[in-house]
């Protein structure tokens, strides 16, 4: 990578205008060098809200702000979108719903050239207003906002992580059957995933930090079985469909583990479902079954893959949207 790498930043959102707002707040604090030609693309995927207009209105003295309306449900395809409209070497993505440190793009960039990695993922925490004495590391995680990453094989998190363009030219994209207005979760995952059975590296930029500050809502129990859920979605789609594996007798094993989940909670009474947290066990159980469940509806399909493959069997990752689809503005100029 060059010394003064071109940079683009990526944020999809939907519907967070407030949020966003403040995002892009701390976004313009972030420190750039004047030899670094640096850009932003906002992608809204489909806002009803006063988001173009958020993003229209923004000032950002170090990034150049474009914005673009991808009317295809999905932040996946929000994702492929970005991918054909950035032009940087380097592409950095975060959140509408973050707080970003003034060195993050400093850091990221360092990453990069001290571990030779392809891809990275940097340090996210939970904003301290959301942190709650019951939450243990599923929780954390699940939340987006994890202490620590394994070690030696850091897990991407579309929150904060970067990667080199090049990485394109053999993993073009992410999939749209997946992440949020799909499946709910794992576009990042099988990025990832992908990323790696092509032989990149992923590295941890611990230094590149953010603050993760969702909407309080997501603490009460009924968010936490609706996340387990996802998870038991999209991991029953990468297993079937990328890594080749499936249960024997899915719907029977689903029916006895909803009766198993059915017989702890009447023994364990949970709290209401406004009530905030939720128990290990129950997202763990929650999980379980919705993946059996899944499981059922994915193995009547043929599978989109072949095994740990880059590309998808049958369609393209493209992300590129009919030529009426797309609105792509400069900020200061006015949505259409």
């Amino acid at each position: 990578m060059a010394a003064d790498p071109t940079i683009s930043v990526v944020i999809c959102t939907q519907n967070r205008a407030a949020a966003l707002r403040e995002t892009l707040i701390s976004l313009g604090k972030v420190r750039t060098r004047h030899a670094w030609k640096a850009e932003l693309l906002v992608v809204d995927n489909g806002s009803t809200d006063n988001t173009a207009a958020v993003v229209r209105e923004a000032k950002l003295p170090n990034l150049e702000v474009s914005y673009f309306f991808e009317p295809r449900k999905g932040k996946s395809n929000a994702l492929n979108a970005a991918l054909t409209r950035t032009r940087g070497e380097l592409i950095l993505f975060t959140d509408d719903d973050v707080a970003i440190s003034e060195s993050w793009i400093e850091e990221m960039i360092s990453a990069f050239a001290q571990q030779g990695c392809d891809a990275a993922v940097g340090k996210i925490t939970l904003a301290s207003h959301l942190i709650r004495p019951w939450m243990n590391r599923r929780h954390y995680w699940w939340l987006a906002c994890p202490d620590a990453q394994p070690a030696g094989t850091p897990e991407l998190i579309g929150a904060n992580m970067a990667f080199r363009r090049a990485v394109l030219e053999r993993v073009p994209g992410y999939d749209p059957e997946l992440g949020p207005g799909a499946l709910g979760l794992g576009e990042e995952a099988l990025f990832g995933g992908q990323l790696l059975t092509a032989g990149f590296k992923i590295g941890y930029a611990e230094r590149a930090a953010v603050v993760h500050a969702p909407d309080a809502s997501r603490l009460k129990r009924r968010d936490w079985l609706d996340l387990a859920r996802k998870h038991g979605r999209q991991e029953a789609y990468i297993e079937y469909h990328w890594k080749h594996v499936a249960p024997s007798a899915p719907k029977l094993r689903g029916v006895l583990s909803s009766l198993k989940i059915g017989v702890r909670r009447l023994l364990q009474r949970p709290p209401g479902m406004d009530a905030e947290g939720c128990s290990d066990w129950e997202m763990c159980y929650e999980r379980d079954v919705e993946k059996l469940r899944h499981f059922s509806v994915e193995c009547s399909r043929p599978r989109n893959y072949a095994l740990r493959g880059l590309v998808k069997l049958k369609g393209q990752l493209t992300g590129e949207a009919p030529a009426v689809a797309g609105t792509i503005l400069k900020a200061g100029e006015a949505a259409r």
